[in-house]
């Protein structure tokens, strides 16, 4: 960790348990008193309920807080308030005497506003910024994000120390509500320069001059002049509201402007919650000098600040932002609704031991909870649906397997048997027949009629013959839905195969007559090659030319920046040699240089060298020079090796890899072996890494090879393949 950065991570932790520490050291209680007299007077407590359990009342005296005598505590001011207190002693209006210790277990709300919300929320902002860090050192705009987290944990963990009237903690509250603000639309001006959108406003740098002067300064002047402490906070919030209204000004024009929906999200996920603590607190407390709600109360919707860092990433690229925020306001509002009704439900049950306050913090952690449960259930059901759920009733999943199992017909009959089969073991009935017409019927192609009992699904029509079902007996709604959708696949099915037939009887045409004049063949092989040409730019695209961008932004940086640093052009100059390598490779993958120029067998040993500098198993390889008559084939078997090293790398997990290439009569053999992992076949088939044995088994098709794959569960796999130019005694 760099010396600057672990520092600011310390100073943030270390102030952040101080304020944590002295709100924790004495109760919240916030008695009002009239100080006018010798001795304060209580005029009205700030938590009533508890209050009344402890009898005090209006008029009592308070002789001693903490065993320390009130004599003295005098204000300015007619009124004052005792902050906080670990013991109080009470005189009552009978000349009674009563000793009061004060807990935080007695004062709930107390204890979950000023210690475990703070501590919670430090806690996960901490953690956020450290994540942010660890993924994004070198980023000067995620190091402005971290900032902005850490203040605005700290602000809001420094309200305990702040309201007990520390001093420290109202210094750091001060400073960090102001300076949060700061840091957001700093982040904003950089964000602005990377998307290439023009700052039409305010110079950031002269706004760091409000909370690291000014602020401090009206602190310093309470020193002097003691009635300057009524000012300093109605300055501090009047700083506050003007900067968040100068933050939703830059974004609502500036989204109004370029419609970037990246611009939305960072108003939602950094702007937004901060408005309930400026509508229901700052503005009344400035216009009129009461708050609709109280701080504690209002502030804790910037909890959402470190949730929406959990699930966005700002920094080099964002991704789908559309559906996050899609995804966000569908859960809101089913949240939202079920958190209101729940909430009213309890104002109503509980009416007399329930406050405001207490209200909205249970709607609030009722809402967040709902949505953190809806996101987690979402993962879990895409996890797990296939197993939760039975297959006999899971619809989706039989159609689905249905279909896999039909798509390997060779034919049209093949395939209305296995729909005859699908019909009788899903629907468990016999009573329908599949029917080949030529006459009309009354519904269209996919429609479903049900008359008398009996109904009547039309699969296929073309102008020759129809394919009808029909089923003696009435089906459940989900049970059509299953037929209708099965019957859509099949027709699908049966269109592609009479293309097969109709593309197999050209091929034999253009074999027979000896004329290689297919203009669809031409087009094929044109869109193949187009294809192919759009996933090398696509691939390109995503890595390289990105990688060339990011560089670029850098250099600009850089060239803003009065003062060049070594370091960082070096690292530049190394990113540009790690982008021309991974080019290099490229070009190498897509055409292998060594193969034109010296031949299979010298290209072969280049790759196996570069796959022993990558991998982490021991590779052993018998490679025999081989000849065939087409050419194709040394790329072949070039492509064939290449695909099971890489597999090797990606899956195999094993220690020790065996490769041969054997030269046999017209063709060649080529044997692999590992001991790692191993799979179960039919797993393989179903995971990403089918992509690359598939792969293999069609080069291999194409020549009209043999291939054989052996493999168990730690028992590594054993890949065998044949190909021979012509029809010869096989290799035993």
């Amino acid at each position: 960790m760099h010396k600057l950065t672990s520092s600011i991570f310390i100073t943030y932790l270390l102030i952040g348990i101080y304020v944590l520490v002295i709100a924790f050291r004495a109760p919240f209680i916030n008695i009002l008193v009239d100080t006018s007299n010798e001795l304060p007077v209580v005029i009205h407590p700030y938590y009533i309920g508890w209050a009344q359990q402890q009898n005090i009342d209006q008029g009592d005296t308070i002789l001693t807080i903490d065993q320390q005598s009130t004599k003295g505590f005098v204000s300015s001011q007619r009124d004052s308030y005792v902050a906080s207190a670990n013991e109080l002693s009470i005189l009552k209006a009978d000349s009674t005497v009563h000793t009061i210790e004060v807990k935080h277990r007695d004062l709930p709300e107390e204890f979950y506003t000023h210690i475990v919300f703070p501590m919670f929320y430090f806690i996960l902002c901490f953690c956020v910024a450290f994540y942010l860090w660890k993924h994004n050192k070198d980023n000067f705009i995620t190091k402005l994000l971290i900032l902005f987290l850490l203040t605005c944990s700290l602000a809001y963990t420094s309200t305990g120390a702040s309201s007990r009237g520390n001093v420290v903690g109202m210094i750091v509250n001060g400073v960090c509500i102001v300076l949060c603000l700061v840091l957001i639309i700093h982040f904003l001006q950089l964000y602005f320069r990377y998307l290439l959108i023009k700052w039409s406003y305010l110079d950031t740098r002269w706004l760091y001059f409000i909370p690291l002067v000014i602020i401090p300064s009206c602190y310093v002047i309470e020193l002097f002049v003691p009635q300057f402490r009524n000012i300093t906070p109605n300055v501090t919030l009047g700083l506050f509201a003007l900067l968040i209204l100068y933050a939703i000004f830059i974004l609502l024009t500036s989204y109004l402007r370029t419609r970037l929906a990246k611009i939305r999200l960072i108003a939602i996920s950094c702007i937004i919650p901060f408005l309930p603590f400026l509508l229901l607190f700052v503005v009344p407390e400035i216009l009129v000098n009461k708050a609709i709600i109280q701080p504690e109360i209002s502030v804790l919707f910037i909890l959402f600040i470190p949730f929406s860092f959990i699930f966005i990433q700002l920094n080099e690229r964002l991704f789908d932002i559309e559906y996050q925020l899609s995804r966000f306001r569908y859960y809101s509002s089913l949240a939202f609704f079920i958190s209101l009704i729940l909430t009213t439900f309890l104002a109503l049950l509980l009416v007399e031991q329930l406050t405001i306050a207490m209200l909205i913090v249970v709607f609030i952690v009722l809402f967040v909870g709902f949505i953190t449960s809806f996101y987690i259930k979402e993962q879990l059901d895409f996890k797990h649906r296939k197993i939760i759920f039975s297959s006999s009733g899971d619809y989706v999943h039989n159609l689905y397997a249905a279909v896999n199992r039909m798509g390997n017909a060779k034919n049209q009959q093949e395939l209305l048997n296995k729909l005859k089969s699908e019909i009788t073991e899903k629907l468990g009935t016999t009573a329908f027949t599949l029917e080949i017409i030529t006459e009309d019927v009354q519904f269209p192609q996919g429609g479903i009629q049900i008359e008398n009992q009996m109904t009547q699904l039309l699969i296929h029509d073309t102008v020759d013959e129809k394919i009808l079902i029909r089923i003696r007996h009435t089906l459940q709604k989900e049970e059509l839905l299953w037929l209708e959708l099965l019957a859509l696949y099949v027709s699908m099915f049966i269109d592609n195969l009479k293309h097969i037939e109709d593309l197999v009887r050209d091929i034999q045409h253009m074999k027979d007559t000896n004329n290689t004049q297919l203009p669809w063949l031409d087009k094929l092989l044109w869109n193949i090659i187009e294809k192919e040409k759009s996933i090398l730019a696509q691939e390109l695209h995503d890595t390289i030319l990105q990688e060339q961008l990011h560089l670029a932004r850098e250099l600009d940086v850089i060239a803003s920046s009065p003062i060049i640093e070594e370091k960082k052009v070096l690292d530049i100059r190394e990113q540009l040699i790690n982008a021309t390598k991974d080019l290099r490779e490229y070009c190498e993958n897509l055409s292998p240089p060594l193969l034109d120029t010296f031949g299979l067998e010298m290209a072969l040993k280049k790759l196996v060298q570069k796959v022993k500098i990558r991998a982490n198993f021991l590779l052993n390889t018998q490679i025999d020079r081989v000849q065939f008559q087409d050419a194709t084939l040394h790329l072949v078997v070039y492509r064939l090796v290449q695909e099971l090293l890489n597999n090797a790398i990606k899956h195999a997990d094993a220690s020790k890899v065996s490769l041969k290439l054997l030269a046999i009569n017209n063709g060649f053999v080529l044997q692999y072996d590992d001991n790692g992992i191993g799979c179960n076949i039919e797993d393989l088939m179903q995971s990403s890494a089918s992509m690359g044995i598939n792969g293999i088994r069609e080069r291999v098709r194409a020549f009209n090879g043999e291939m054989t794959i052996t493999s168990k569960p730690n028992d590594g796999m054993h890949v065998f393949i044949q190909i021979q130019e012509d029809c010869e005694e096989p290799y035993k």
